[in-house]
Protein backbone atom coordinates (compact mmCIF):
# COMPACT_ATOMS: atom_id res chain seq x y z
CA UNK A 1 0.00 0.00 0.00
CA UNK A 2 1.16 3.36 -0.69
CA UNK A 3 -0.09 6.82 0.38
CA UNK A 4 -0.01 10.24 0.51
CA UNK A 5 -0.68 11.91 4.02
CA UNK A 6 -1.40 15.49 3.57
CA UNK A 7 -1.02 17.39 6.93
CA UNK A 8 0.94 14.45 7.43
CA UNK A 9 3.34 16.35 10.03
CA UNK A 10 0.55 16.65 12.69
CA UNK A 11 -0.26 13.64 15.15
CA UNK A 12 -2.84 11.88 13.14
CA UNK A 13 -1.31 11.40 10.23
CA UNK A 14 1.71 10.40 12.35
CA UNK A 15 -0.22 7.75 14.13
CA UNK A 16 -1.72 6.66 9.99
CA UNK A 17 1.88 6.59 9.00
CA UNK A 18 3.41 4.74 11.81
CA UNK A 19 0.77 1.93 11.20
CA UNK A 20 1.27 1.62 7.35
CA UNK A 21 4.76 1.66 7.81
CA UNK A 22 4.56 -0.93 10.45
CA UNK A 23 3.15 -3.04 7.31
CA UNK A 24 5.81 -2.56 5.36
CA UNK A 25 4.09 0.17 3.05
CA UNK A 26 4.89 3.27 1.20
CA UNK A 27 4.08 6.58 2.85
CA UNK A 28 4.92 10.14 2.03
CA UNK A 29 3.97 12.73 4.28
CA UNK A 30 3.41 16.20 2.68
CA UNK A 31 3.02 19.43 4.19
CA UNK A 32 4.64 22.50 4.85
CA UNK A 33 5.98 21.67 8.56
CA UNK A 34 8.14 19.08 10.22
CA UNK A 35 7.72 17.20 13.08
CA UNK A 36 9.80 16.87 16.19
CA UNK A 37 13.30 14.82 15.10
CA UNK A 38 12.28 12.29 17.63
CA UNK A 39 9.00 11.52 15.88
CA UNK A 40 10.40 11.09 12.45
CA UNK A 41 13.23 9.16 13.20
CA UNK A 42 11.18 6.43 15.05
CA UNK A 43 8.91 6.28 11.73
CA UNK A 44 12.41 6.13 9.55
CA UNK A 45 13.20 3.20 11.74
CA UNK A 46 10.09 0.82 10.95
CA UNK A 47 9.99 -1.52 7.81
CA UNK A 48 8.29 0.22 5.68
CA UNK A 49 9.45 3.70 3.29
CA UNK A 50 8.96 6.59 4.49
CA UNK A 51 9.41 10.06 2.60
CA UNK A 52 9.18 13.28 3.79
CA UNK A 53 7.45 16.39 0.60
CA UNK A 54 7.32 20.06 1.55
CA UNK A 55 3.93 21.79 -0.11
CA UNK A 56 0.66 23.12 0.48
CA UNK A 57 -2.51 21.65 -0.15
CA UNK A 58 -4.18 24.71 -1.44
CA UNK A 59 -1.42 25.06 -4.28
CA UNK A 60 -2.28 23.24 -7.76
CA UNK A 61 1.36 22.84 -8.62
CA UNK A 62 2.85 21.36 -5.25
CA UNK A 63 0.22 18.96 -5.60
CA UNK A 64 0.68 18.18 -9.23
CA UNK A 65 4.22 17.72 -8.70
CA UNK A 66 4.07 15.35 -5.88
CA UNK A 67 0.98 13.23 -7.59
CA UNK A 68 3.20 12.74 -10.75
CA UNK A 69 6.39 12.30 -9.43
CA UNK A 70 5.17 9.82 -6.43
CA UNK A 71 2.58 8.36 -7.92
CA UNK A 72 0.39 7.14 -4.51
CA UNK A 73 -2.59 4.82 -4.91
CA UNK A 74 -4.36 6.56 -1.93
CA UNK A 75 -4.35 9.46 -0.09
CA UNK A 76 -5.65 10.96 3.43
CA UNK A 77 -6.61 14.62 3.77
CA UNK A 78 -5.31 15.41 7.54
CA UNK A 79 -4.31 19.15 6.30
CA UNK A 80 -5.85 21.62 8.77
CA UNK A 81 -6.07 24.95 10.31
CA UNK A 82 -7.89 23.77 13.71
CA UNK A 83 -8.65 27.56 14.80
CA UNK A 84 -9.52 28.50 18.16
CA UNK A 85 -11.30 31.87 18.99
CA UNK A 86 -8.63 34.16 18.71
CA UNK A 87 -7.10 33.36 15.41
CA UNK A 88 -11.16 33.14 13.62
CA UNK A 89 -10.13 37.14 14.14
CA UNK A 90 -7.01 37.13 12.56
CA UNK A 91 -6.80 34.53 10.18
CA UNK A 92 -9.92 33.60 8.79
CA UNK A 93 -8.88 33.19 5.35
CA UNK A 94 -6.14 31.12 6.01
CA UNK A 95 -8.68 29.17 8.09
CA UNK A 96 -10.76 28.25 4.56
CA UNK A 97 -8.40 28.22 2.06
CA UNK A 98 -6.62 25.33 3.85
CA UNK A 99 -9.78 23.60 5.26
CA UNK A 100 -12.03 24.15 2.19
CA UNK A 101 -10.01 25.35 -1.20
CA UNK A 102 -7.31 22.56 0.02
CA UNK A 103 -9.73 20.24 0.04
CA UNK A 104 -11.09 20.83 -3.30
CA UNK A 105 -7.71 21.29 -5.22
CA UNK A 106 -7.10 17.81 -3.76
CA UNK A 107 -10.23 16.40 -5.13
CA UNK A 108 -9.83 17.82 -8.54
CA UNK A 109 -6.02 16.75 -8.23
CA UNK A 110 -7.00 13.04 -7.61
CA UNK A 111 -9.27 13.02 -10.51
CA UNK A 112 -6.29 14.36 -13.26
CA UNK A 113 -4.10 11.70 -11.69
CA UNK A 114 -6.48 8.87 -11.12
CA UNK A 115 -5.81 8.43 -7.63
CA UNK A 116 -7.17 5.17 -6.47
CA UNK A 117 -9.07 6.45 -3.23
CA UNK A 118 -9.51 9.53 -0.92
CA UNK A 119 -10.20 9.68 3.09
CA UNK A 120 -11.49 12.66 3.97
CA UNK A 121 -10.56 13.20 7.86
CA UNK A 122 -13.71 15.07 9.10
CA UNK A 123 -14.42 16.59 12.62
CA UNK A 124 -16.97 16.14 15.82
CA UNK A 125 -16.54 19.71 15.93
CA UNK A 126 -19.44 19.98 12.64
CA UNK A 127 -22.24 19.48 14.92
CA UNK A 128 -21.45 22.61 17.43
CA UNK A 129 -24.23 22.82 20.40
CA UNK A 130 -26.35 20.74 18.46
CA UNK A 131 -24.12 17.57 19.44
CA UNK A 132 -25.48 18.13 22.83
CA UNK A 133 -28.93 17.12 22.33
CA UNK A 134 -28.81 13.67 21.98
CA UNK A 135 -27.27 10.24 23.63
CA UNK A 136 -25.41 9.65 20.66
CA UNK A 137 -24.52 10.48 17.49
CA UNK A 138 -25.96 9.16 14.03
CA UNK A 139 -23.95 10.20 10.63
CA UNK A 140 -27.28 10.49 9.35
CA UNK A 141 -30.03 11.33 11.36
CA UNK A 142 -28.18 14.12 13.89
CA UNK A 143 -28.00 17.62 12.70
CA UNK A 144 -24.89 19.29 11.96
CA UNK A 145 -24.78 22.76 13.24
CA UNK A 146 -21.14 23.41 13.15
CA UNK A 147 -20.66 27.17 15.08
CA UNK A 148 -17.02 27.76 14.96
CA UNK A 149 -15.16 29.01 11.64
CA UNK A 150 -13.27 25.28 11.81
CA UNK A 151 -16.61 23.68 12.12
CA UNK A 152 -17.68 25.57 9.33
CA UNK A 153 -14.67 25.13 6.66
CA UNK A 154 -14.72 21.44 7.78
CA UNK A 155 -18.54 20.56 7.21
CA UNK A 156 -18.17 22.27 4.18
CA UNK A 157 -15.09 20.35 3.01
CA UNK A 158 -16.57 17.21 3.81
CA UNK A 159 -20.16 17.96 2.15
CA UNK A 160 -18.46 18.87 -1.49
CA UNK A 161 -16.37 15.40 -0.91
CA UNK A 162 -19.96 13.78 -0.66
CA UNK A 163 -20.31 15.77 -3.61
CA UNK A 164 -17.69 14.66 -5.65
CA UNK A 165 -18.26 10.96 -4.55
CA UNK A 166 -21.78 11.85 -6.00
CA UNK A 167 -21.11 13.98 -8.78
CA UNK A 168 -17.54 12.93 -10.28
CA UNK A 169 -17.21 8.81 -9.22
CA UNK A 170 -14.61 10.60 -7.20
CA UNK A 171 -13.79 7.30 -4.42
CA UNK A 172 -13.82 9.40 -1.48
CA UNK A 173 -14.89 9.00 2.00
CA UNK A 174 -15.22 11.40 4.76
CA UNK A 175 -14.24 10.01 8.24
CA UNK A 176 -15.13 12.55 11.18
CA UNK A 177 -13.26 12.22 14.24
CA UNK A 178 -14.08 12.36 17.85
CA UNK A 179 -11.71 14.23 20.25
CA UNK A 180 -8.34 12.43 19.39
CA UNK A 181 -5.35 12.37 21.76
CA UNK A 182 -2.34 9.86 21.63
CA UNK A 183 0.92 9.07 20.59
CA UNK A 184 3.02 11.91 18.48
CA UNK A 185 0.85 14.91 19.81
CA UNK A 186 2.72 18.04 19.77
CA UNK A 187 2.10 21.56 19.53
CA UNK A 188 1.78 22.04 15.31
CA UNK A 189 1.18 25.74 15.19
CA UNK A 190 -2.10 25.24 13.03
CA UNK A 191 -3.63 23.69 16.25
CA UNK A 192 -4.66 26.14 18.72
CA UNK A 193 -5.76 23.99 21.17
CA UNK A 194 -3.97 20.46 22.05
CA UNK A 195 -5.85 17.27 23.90
CA UNK A 196 -6.91 17.40 27.55
CA UNK A 197 -4.75 14.33 28.06
CA UNK A 198 -1.99 15.29 26.66
CA UNK A 199 -1.94 18.39 28.92
CA UNK A 200 -2.33 16.72 31.87
CA UNK A 201 0.10 14.25 30.85
CA UNK A 202 2.45 17.35 30.65
CA UNK A 203 1.85 18.72 34.61
CA UNK A 204 1.77 15.57 35.76
CA UNK A 205 5.45 14.75 34.62
CA UNK A 206 6.50 17.97 36.30
CA UNK A 207 4.40 17.45 39.50
CA UNK A 208 1.78 20.33 38.80
CA UNK A 209 -1.73 20.87 40.27
CA UNK A 210 -4.26 20.87 37.24
CA UNK A 211 -7.59 22.63 36.85
CA UNK A 212 -9.97 21.63 34.41
CA UNK A 213 -13.31 22.56 33.52
CA UNK A 214 -15.69 19.43 34.40
CA UNK A 215 -17.54 20.26 31.36
CA UNK A 216 -14.44 19.55 29.06
CA UNK A 217 -15.58 17.18 26.05
CA UNK A 218 -14.51 13.74 27.22
CA UNK A 219 -15.74 12.00 23.67
CA UNK A 220 -11.95 10.96 23.90
CA UNK A 221 -10.84 8.43 20.87
CA UNK A 222 -7.26 7.27 20.60
CA UNK A 223 -5.25 8.36 18.10
CA UNK A 224 -4.12 4.32 17.66
CA UNK A 225 -7.64 3.50 17.08
CA UNK A 226 -8.19 6.26 14.89
CA UNK A 227 -5.23 5.48 12.56
CA UNK A 228 -6.47 1.92 12.50
CA UNK A 229 -10.30 3.11 11.24
CA UNK A 230 -8.23 4.84 8.87
CA UNK A 231 -6.75 2.00 7.65
CA UNK A 232 -9.72 -0.10 7.56
CA UNK A 233 -11.17 2.06 5.11
CA UNK A 234 -8.31 2.35 3.03
CA UNK A 235 -8.02 -1.48 2.49
CA UNK A 236 -11.79 -1.58 1.83
CA UNK A 237 -12.27 -4.50 -1.54
CA UNK A 238 -15.27 -2.50 -2.05
CA UNK A 239 -15.94 1.54 -2.11
CA UNK A 240 -16.63 2.21 1.56
CA UNK A 241 -19.64 4.55 2.41
CA UNK A 242 -19.36 8.52 1.72
CA UNK A 243 -19.25 8.67 5.66
CA UNK A 244 -18.35 7.54 8.72
CA UNK A 245 -17.98 8.10 12.03
CA UNK A 246 -14.95 7.26 13.86
CA UNK A 247 -14.28 7.35 17.42
CA UNK A 248 -14.67 4.98 20.59
CA UNK A 249 -18.08 5.63 20.62
CA UNK A 250 -18.56 6.51 24.62
CA UNK A 251 -17.88 8.96 26.90
CA UNK A 252 -14.46 9.03 29.04
CA UNK A 253 -14.80 9.76 32.55
CA UNK A 254 -11.94 12.25 33.12
CA UNK A 255 -11.92 12.28 36.71
CA UNK A 256 -10.75 8.60 36.95
CA UNK A 257 -8.36 9.73 34.16
CA UNK A 258 -7.14 12.34 36.48
CA UNK A 259 -6.85 9.81 39.12
CA UNK A 260 -4.90 7.37 36.96
CA UNK A 261 -2.16 10.28 36.68
CA UNK A 262 -2.19 10.96 40.87
CA UNK A 263 -1.29 6.92 41.08
CA UNK A 264 1.32 7.19 38.63
CA UNK A 265 3.07 10.83 39.00
CA UNK A 266 3.79 11.81 42.40
CA UNK A 267 3.24 15.62 42.91
CA UNK A 268 0.64 15.39 40.49
CA UNK A 269 -2.59 16.80 41.92
CA UNK A 270 -5.92 17.89 40.08
CA UNK A 271 -9.39 20.19 40.28
CA UNK A 272 -12.66 20.10 38.60
CA UNK A 273 -14.13 23.26 38.27
CA UNK A 274 -17.50 25.26 36.41
CA UNK A 275 -15.68 28.04 35.97
CA UNK A 276 -13.46 27.88 32.65
CA UNK A 277 -11.29 31.06 33.94
CA UNK A 278 -10.09 29.07 36.61
CA UNK A 279 -8.70 26.64 34.17
CA UNK A 280 -4.69 26.08 33.62
CA UNK A 281 -5.87 23.00 31.62
CA UNK A 282 -8.12 23.12 28.34
CA UNK A 283 -9.84 26.83 29.31
CA UNK A 284 -10.61 26.75 25.06
CA UNK A 285 -11.68 23.57 25.03
CA UNK A 286 -14.58 22.35 23.04
CA UNK A 287 -17.70 21.90 25.87
CA UNK A 288 -18.63 18.55 26.18
CA UNK A 289 -20.49 16.86 23.77
CA UNK A 290 -22.67 13.68 22.65
CA UNK A 291 -20.21 10.45 22.11
CA UNK A 292 -20.58 9.49 18.00
CA UNK A 293 -22.23 6.40 17.38
CA UNK A 294 -19.59 3.88 15.69
CA UNK A 295 -22.50 0.97 14.49
CA UNK A 296 -21.76 2.23 10.86
CA UNK A 297 -17.66 2.18 10.33
CA UNK A 298 -18.17 -1.14 12.88
CA UNK A 299 -20.52 -2.85 10.65
CA UNK A 300 -19.25 -1.76 7.79
CA UNK A 301 -15.74 -1.64 7.75
CA UNK A 302 -14.88 -4.42 10.68
CA UNK A 303 -13.33 -1.41 13.20
CA UNK A 304 -13.53 -1.77 16.65
CA UNK A 305 -11.58 0.60 19.07
CA UNK A 306 -9.06 -1.42 21.06
CA UNK A 307 -7.58 1.43 23.12
CA UNK A 308 -10.33 2.42 25.85
CA UNK A 309 -9.12 3.70 29.22
CA UNK A 310 -7.08 1.54 30.96
CA UNK A 311 -5.13 0.30 27.27
CA UNK A 312 -4.80 3.51 26.50
CA UNK A 313 -3.63 5.03 29.05
CA UNK A 314 -0.91 2.68 29.84
CA UNK A 315 -0.12 3.39 26.15
CA UNK A 316 0.38 6.88 26.68
CA UNK A 317 2.13 7.17 29.67
CA UNK A 318 4.28 4.61 28.28
CA UNK A 319 4.83 6.96 25.16
CA UNK A 320 5.14 9.74 27.44
CA UNK A 321 7.98 8.39 29.43
CA UNK A 322 10.31 8.22 25.91
CA UNK A 323 9.14 11.46 24.16
CA UNK A 324 8.46 14.00 26.70
CA UNK A 325 11.36 16.26 28.39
Amino acid sequence: MSVLITGGMGFVGLNIAQQILSRQGRVILFGPDTAPHAFTKALQELPGQLEIIAGDISRREDLDEVLSDKKPENIVNAAAITAGPEREITAAHDIFRVNLMGTIELLEACLRHGTKRLIQLGTGSVFGEAGQWSESLDEHSSAAMPESLYGISKFAAERTCMRYASRRNLDVTVIRLGTVFGRWEYSTGVRDTLSIPLQLLKAAHLGEHAVLSRHCANDWVYSVDVASGVLCALSAKTRPEPLYHLSSGQRWNVDQWCEKLVATFPGFSYESVDDNSLCNIGRNASPKRSPMSIERIRKGLGFEPQYLAQEAFSDFVQWGNTYLH
